[in-house]
């Protein structure tokens, strides 16, 4: 438990739906109070979109690619339940990436190990693994959702890879009625708020307004706030929000390790909006 945080202190998690339950946990085991307040929604593309039997392809030609990289645990989890359903055994040979612990284990449910990067939890980490420097014509098969940052995708192209993309989800902006947005981000009494993607926050400070841009969320930009990267820190500055605190990654033990240093945490969020 933080010096600097009263017990039952509540802070709110945005992290999607699917991905909420261990720092939900986290957090109680800390005598702290989760408020799940998903900004980004993950539906799955299944048979019905107009891109799955693009997507069907490219699951059914993994043994034509050296390297395949999952960027995050969803397209992990997803993509694991589709080679589940084309390759009763893997293809061997393929040189599996995870950017990250979450994805990896993810990766593991269906045994496949993949190898994760130490310096960090986003595309300038994975960027500096040695296997993904020199390329020429090697074919590699990104695995992702159907937004996000090209940086890794035109940096492997740049260094000589034939570079496929295999979009398993779509990233939608969570929805809610204003009464669950007055309940959630101004009358609880936040003391801090989690964010773990660029995306994820500038979907929070767009839902906050309201469906008529009714609500004045001063101060939501007031409570403390926690961000995986210098990158979102950024982001999160330009919006107006002005007690960030940058975590070392994305993953739920460096956030709550980042929002346990937080002093003057306090839940006044309530008086203003």
């Amino acid at each position: 438990m933080s010096q600097f945080l009263a017990s039952g202190a509540k802070v709110l998690v945005t992290r999607p739906a699917q991905r909420q339950a261990q720092l939900c946990q986290l957090l109680l085991s800390n005598a702290l109070q989760p408020i799940p307040f998903a900004t980004i929604e993950i539906a799955a593309r299944n048979p019905q979109h107009s891109d799955y039997g693009r997507l069907k392809q490219h699951i059914l030609d993994l043994d034509l690619f050296d390297i395949i990289i999952c960027i995050s645990a969803n397209a992990a989890e997803i993509a694991g339940e589709l080679i589940e359903d084309y390759w009763p055994q893997l293809p061997l040979g393929i040189n599996w990436i995870a950017i990250g612990a979450a994805s990896a284990r993810a990766l593991e449910k269906f045994d496949i190990q993949a190898q994760t990067p130490t310096s960090g939890h986003d595309s300038e980490a994975l960027l500096q693994l040695p296997q993904l420097q020199q390329l020429g014509g090697k074919k590699v098969l990104v695995l992702k959702g159907n937004s996000g940052r090209q940086l890794l995708s035109e940096t492997l192209s740049d260094r000589g890879a034939i570079i496929t993309e295999a979009v398993l989800y779509d990233r939608l902006i969570a929805t809610y009625t204003d009464q669950q947005i007055n309940n959630s981000l101004y009358i609880s009494g936040l003391s801090a708020i989690l964010v773990t993607s660029g995306e994820a926050l500038c979907n929070l400070t767009t839902i906050a307004r309201g469906s008529l841009k009714q609500f004045e969320h001063k101060s939501l930009l007031a409570t403390p706030l926690i961000v995986p990267s210098t990158r979102v820190a950024k982001i999160a500055s330009t919006q107006g929000y002005y007690r960030i605190t940058v975590a070392r990654a994305a993953d739920d033990q460096a956030m709550l390790a980042a929002l346990l240093t937080v002093k003057g945490l306090e839940a006044d969020n309530e008086k203003t909006h």
